[in-house]
């Protein structure tokens, strides 16, 4: 994420179960203006005993707009 918020730890805004929901979900936060990243989607999908998840990361400040952005969408 950028160095404009320097030491301030990423949040978790979602979850999803693909990579390709997740994605969605940053490209629909970037459109807003809000950094967002993913991390999780190598084992997104994999079946195992712990099955990953895909987690979609944004800034703090933004965790509250980030959040009603990806209501409205659901």
């Amino acid at each position: 994420m950028s160095e404009t918020n320097e030491g301030e730890a990423p949040v978790v805004v979602a979850e999803y179960e693909t990579e390709l929901q997740a994605g969605f979900a940053r490209s629909l936060l970037e459109e807003h203006g809000i950094e967002a990243r993913m991390v999780g989607g190598l084992t997104a999908g994999f079946r195992a005993e712990a099955p990953g998840r895909v987690r979609v990361l944004v800034h703090a400040a933004d965790l509250e707009r980030a959040r009603a952005i990806l209501s409205e969408e659901e």
